[in-house]
């Protein structure tokens, strides 16, 4: 694999190949042999790092031609008019304005820059290099080893298992995929306060009003929880998160507070979150344990129980 770089009205070559442009100082590319401090460079630019692949030639054993890009521009391969990266049909006018399919449409099929009729004649170079343009997972360096379309950058950064996620202990900055979360966790805060259960046994937590937020873990699979306790207006919000990408599966959680023979009681899906702050937002449900409702200064015990969703549905049906 080569790497090429674009560059900036330079005329020095860096590597074997060097291609500049016919009209004076405009970018060029320069192609040279991969080195680690290209990562470097393309991070201090904010430019964005794509693989172009380049045809060999026919025969019984096929040359990889492909090298790496910097692109200092990567809006350029985004629609002008929503923002969003084309995907494989782009739309031109005879002015050569482009606009993705679905802008074509919205549009009335009228170029928002020059009112010419637009949707019918394809930017077929233009599809040709997004073909051929490839992505490292942005979330390469904790794990994630698929290499993407251009078109399919944001589609799978919605669904990587390997999003970033922080560790919930306080004053603690770790980072990193959710499958090395619980290792880090236990070797670094292993003696720290922490509830650990089994996913579908109920556990108790007993709490006070002022009581700061616990750290759970499950035994089986070691994935971390945070149960919130929110003061209020109305008394304590009691709220169970689960750290790890939005796209993974959400779990069940039920939690009843009891004490001096009343009880309370909610049953929903815990949102996933991937960093815990002190002013994450509660979710769409929680238990609110109004203020002296198990008397001025008794403590109350949480009973609590995390399910997969899966496991949840069984028992229930």
């Amino acid at each position: 694999m080569k790497k090429a770089q674009v560059c900036e009205g330079s005329s020095k070559a860096t590597g074997p190949t060097t291609t500049t442009s016919r009209y004076g100082k405009r970018p060029f590319v320069v192609v040279e042999e991969e080195d680690e401090q290209l990562d470097d460079v393309a991070d201090a630019n904010n430019n964005e790092l794509v693989t172009v692949n380049e045809a060999g030639k026919k025969g019984p054993s096929v040359e990889d031609n492909s090298f790496t890009v910097f692109l200092s521009d990567p809006d350029i391969l985004h629609c002008p008019i929503c923002f969003h990266p084309f995907t494989n049909v782009i739309y031109q006018c005879e002015n050569g304005h482009v606009a993705c399919s679905v802008c074509c449409v919205n549009l009335g099929n009228k170029c928002a820059s020059c009112s010419l009729p637009i949707g019918s004649i394809r930017n077929r170079a233009l599809e040709k290099v997004l073909e051929s343009i490839k992505l490292p997972c942005p979330n390469a360096k904790h794990g994630c080893n698929d290499t993407l379309l251009y078109s399919e950058k944001c589609g799978h950064e919605s669904k990587c298992f390997f999003v970033p996620c922080t560790c919930p202990h306080k004053d603690c900055e770790f980072v990193s995929s959710v499958f090395d979360l619980p290792a880090h966790f236990r070797s670094e805060h292993g003696s720290s306060t922490v509830v650990r259960f089994l996913y579908s046994e109920p556990f108790n937590i007993t709490l006070k009003a002022e009581d700061e937020d616990t750290i759970l873990q499950a035994e089986s699979d070691g994935k971390l929880f945070i149960l919130q306790n929110l003061v209020t207006s109305l008394g304590n919000a009691v709220n169970v998160f689960c750290i790890q990408p939005d796209s993974m599966a959400i779990y069940q959680c039920e939690i009843s507070a009891m004490s001096n023979g009343c009880s309370l009681g909610i049953k929903y899906h815990a949102k996933n979150i991937q960093k815990f702050t002190v002013s994450t937002d509660l979710s769409s449900r929680f238990l609110v344990i109004p203020s002296g409702y198990f008397g001025a200064s008794e403590p109350f015990n949480l009973e609590i129980r995390i399910l997969y969703l899966e496991a949840w549905k069984i028992i229930c049906c």
